[in-house]
């Protein structure tokens, strides 16, 4: 049988050890020289933005459009407080879409950030090891073990020999350990580096988002003002109304009065509509005068049977109870308002100021109080009517049913929401 001798033996480790460390050193070099790093794809945008959310935005929109189609001036007051309830829930749900969209694009912005700023990190780390890694394996390569260093390390006594091998060992492991971390450190530089571009994507997705909502709370802010503009227009005409008729009968306007209060209390708050820049009629009354006191001229009029209207319609009017009082209907009623009466509730409930007086809207008073000069009855062109001494307020009374088919003949128009209330453009 073959013996092999100690020296041989020693020398036939050394060259496995050698071989082994060769290789590791090969490895190295090959990892070192492909640290690069690949990105993966970003993620699906679209997924972020087609949230419940999102939906029931798109839903609150759906019923204000239709809520918006509701005629403030006709309608019934329950009519018109659904449809200012649907509006402001509309605006009140796209400027919680608009928080939330920008704050889900911050919140992704910082975690891009973070993410970008422990890559950094990450890469400085990477490089060092990569550096000590270069050196360690093109020494290994270059300069692998071999008999001089199997001669320095050849041992006198076995506890000597076992000594060396351990020395070995320990420095193979180490070597071995640089590279696992060089391999861990590149995973977490590609996995921050993906982290940072899908939170740079989810913040894109979330800012247009908030571009959305933003101009989606625009429209909704800007059919709520529309909205309440018709409704503090009819806040004008019969408040006006209320504050005369409730002189003449008490629980009549009393009634009025409360049905536009709900009405004045629903528009509180909701901004005013900016002016419109298309040239057309706008419902804001300029004073005729500033400072002081102001009086304002009445238009010529004339008494028929006892109602006093401007002399312009004067004749109609004349003709048209003649002709309801051939059909059996008795009419009386009320016409001509002097504004002074009105500029003097505006100074009393709303302000001294020409802007409290002509311009505030009726629900900015206490107690809601119409404007001045938008009421026709204060030119003498309308009239709230009475049928044997009462107010026709209800459409099924039957002379507002004979002033329906025959008014227009005599150029009377009615006001949908005041079945007593009859005007004539002059």
């Amino acid at each position: 049988m073959a013996t092999t001798s100690p020296r041989s033996a020693k020398q036939h480790r050394l060259t496995r050890r050698t071989r082994r460390f060769t290789a590791l050193a090969v490895s190295a070099l090959t990892l070192v020289g492909t640290a690069g790093v690949a990105i993966g794809s970003s993620v699906d945008a679209g997924a972020v933005a087609t949230d419940a959310r999102t939906q029931r935005a798109n839903v609150r929109a759906e019923q204000a459009k239709v809520a918006a189609q509701v005629d403030a001036l006709e309608g019934s007051k329950a009519q018109v407080l659904a449809a200012l309830n649907t509006l402001n829930e509309n605006v009140r749900g796209q400027q919680a879409t608009l928080s939330e969209a920008r704050r889900q694009a911050e919140t992704s912005a910082a975690v891009a950030a973070q993410a970008e700023k422990d890559a950094a990190q990450t890469t400085r780390e990477l490089e060092a090891l990569r550096a000590r890694v270069a050196k360690y394996a093109v020494k290994a390569y270059v300069d692998p073990p071999g008999e001089e260093l199997m001669r320095r390390f050849e041992a006198a006594s076995a506890q000597e020999d076992a000594t060396r091998n351990a020395f070995l060992n320990m420095q193979s492991r180490s070597d071995s350990d640089v590279i696992d971390q060089l391999r861990s450190t590149k995973a977490r530089l590609e996995d921050e580096l993906a982290r940072a571009q899908a939170a740079k994507a989810a913040a894109e997705t979330h800012a247009a988002e908030a571009e959305g909502a933003l101009q989606s709370l625009s429209a909704a802010q800007s059919q709520q003002q529309a909205f309440a503009a018709q409704v503090r227009q009819r806040l004008d005409d019969r408040l006006s109304d209320a504050a005369y008729l409730s002189r003449l009968d008490a629980s009549f306007g009393a009634a009025i009065a409360a049905e536009e209060a709900a009405l004045a209390n629903a528009v509180v708050g909701i901004p005013v509509a900016p002016p419109s820049s298309g040239g057309g009629s706008t419902t804001t009354t300029t004073p005729p005068s500033s400072g002081g006191v102001t009086v304002v001229p009445h238009p010529p009029l004339t008494t028929v049977n006892g109602i006093t209207v401007a002399s312009s319609i004067a004749s109609d009017l004349r003709a048209m109870m003649a002709a309801a009082s051939a059909a059996g209907f008795n009419l009386g009623g009320y016409g001509y308002r002097d504004i002074n009466v009105q500029i003097q509730l505006r100074r009393q409930n709303c302000g001294t100021s020409d802007y409290a007086i002509w311009q505030m809207p009726a629900d900015s008073c206490s107690p809601p109080t119409a404007r001045p000069g938008l009421s026709w009855h204060e030119q003498g062109l309308a009239i709230d009517f009475q049928s044997n001494g009462s107010f026709i307020n209800s459409r099924s009374n039957p002379a507002f049913g004979w002033l329906a088919a025959n008014a227009g003949r005599f150029g009377f128009t009615n006001l949908p929401s005041e079945p007593w209330h009859w005007s004539h453009p002059a």
